[in-house]
């Protein structure tokens, strides 16, 4: 014989949470309940209709007392009534009700309702009281950002594209790409597809790898630096060893002083760090680099924030905004012993670049030029044609801000007419200097 429990449905009104007076000055526009047991109720339903706009708060309390848990919804008075099911998850519940403006209501009409038996929706739900449901367009390291559909009802895509670095193949060093800087018996090698920066065992040793293009910011689209690395030596005291993208007076980088893993920013040449420790991404406020382990270490910046990833996992994130005075930066990695150092210490990678997510080509700009020395630029940015039009001189291109910078480009007009496609990037500023009378026309941006 079979033998059946009856539960019994017992939903009651919470006269405590339950009103018709409207609100008004006198109660501040406000409707406050009072604290009414959950205990035995699964489910706290609450319904409203007023002429007024209103944000409507579910309150959960362990003690009467301190309001731990709110659950926000916005009531708008032009779609009619609204009414929601919250999960109980503490002893005691409030409903109150806040007007958006201060002006009086014509009608309110709220009601509280306990349910012992229900199936609410998740607490968590959208700005709009809708379901929601996260996936990995929401992204999964940083789970505030969202795709974006355009007002045509497009979705939003966007490329990397590599701006600088280059890869380590073969012994030769490229000094077309990469300045290297050695400070007493420091040494920077390449085999086997990788860079190894040493020390050497002498106090005030170093060596540091720079690349010579510096990768262009263009407002409105973030910058990525990827690199793979290794601190091959353990930790080392009096020693510190960085990469990431930096110049002697800006940027953002990783790096292992002695034994304290960081993360840091660099404005105007003084650097803020912040160690292990103080972390505040998914890893948790700790993570130490351990030695003889390579790490991929990527961050992303833009000039309201940074965000740095070990292994394609956020470690920390910085929400200030203008913590470099540029975003125009260059890689940079460096091994460096203090004068107190005498040891020899080995920094390794495999590889590293700066990209940008967005088209490699921005709206491109022209200038006609005659005569004399012109700065177009100042600053980084591409030079993509000159058209001659009349070949009565010459003209040179400089990457700088006068002709001191670097020559990239001689053009005899006397034996030039028509179009020159050129397409390199340049670091400092464009300046021309026309000798003679040629008439030319040079784009860029």
């Amino acid at each position: 014989m079979a033998y059946f429990k009856h539960i019994k449905q017992d939903v009651v009104a919470d006269d405590n949470n339950s009103s018709t007076t409207n609100l008004a000055s006198g109660n501040a526009y406000t409707f406050t309940g009072i604290a009414t047991s959950t205990l035995g109720v699964v489910g706290l339903q609450w319904s409203l209709k007023t002429d007024q706009n209103a944000t409507v708060y579910v309150e959960q309390s362990p003690d009467e007392t301190n309001w731990d848990v709110s659950y926000c919804y916005n009531y708008i008075a032009s779609n009619g009534g609204q009414g929601e099911t919250v999960q109980a998850t503490q002893s005691y519940w409030r409903l109150r009700v806040v007007l958006t403006e201060t002006v009086d209501t014509t009608y309110f009409r709220l009601q509280g309702v306990l349910c012992p038996i229900a199936t609410p929706l998740p607490s968590s739900l959208s700005d709009d009281s809708r379901l929601k449901s996260e996936s990995t367009l929401t992204g999964r390291e940083n789970t505030n950002r969202h795709v974006w559909v355009t007002p045509t009802s497009e979705l939003s895509t966007t490329t990397r594209n590599r701006l600088a670095g280059t890869s380590f193949d073969g012994t030769n060093k490229d000094p077309n790409f990469w300045t290297e800087t050695i400070v007493t018996s420091g040494s920077v090698i390449q085999s086997g597809g990788e860079v190894e920066l040493y020390t050497g065992a002498s106090a005030n040793g170093s060596s540091k790898y720079t690349s010579v293009r510096r990768a262009r910011f263009v407002v409105g689209y973030p910058m990525v630096f990827n690199s793979a690395a290794k601190f091959v030596t353990a930790y080392t005291d009096d020693n510190t060893r960085r990469i990431g993208a930096y110049s002697a007076s800006n940027g953002y980088f990783f790096g292992l002083t002695g034994s304290v893993f960081s993360v840091g920013t660099r404005k105007s040449g003084s650097d803020t760090l912040v160690s292990s420790g103080s972390f505040n991404g998914n890893y948790g406020n700790v993570f130490n680099a351990a030695s003889g382990t390579y790490y991929k270490m990527d961050i992303e910046y833009t000039p309201i924030g940074a965000f740095w990833y070990m292994n394609d996992k956020l470690l920390h994130k910085n929400l200030s905004a203008h913590v470099s005075n540029t975003m125009t930066l260059p890689i940079t990695i460096e091994n460096t012993n203090s004068a107190s150092s005498a040891c020899a210490v080995s920094f390794d990678c495999v590889g590293a670049a700066i990209s940008r997510f967005g088209s490699i080509t921005t709206s491109a700009t022209g200038k006609y030029v005659s005569n004399g020395t012109t700065v177009l630029k100042y600053g980084a940015g591409e030079l993509h044609k000159v058209t001659v039009t009349d070949n009565q001189g010459t003209m040179l291109i400089y990457d700088g801000l006068s002709a001191s910078g670097t020559l990239v480009a001689s053009l005899d007009a006397a034996k030039t007419v028509g179009t020159m496609e050129f397409g390199f990037p340049f670091s400092t500023g464009l300046t021309v200097v026309v000798a003679g009378t040629p008439k030319m026309t040079i784009v860029y941006e």
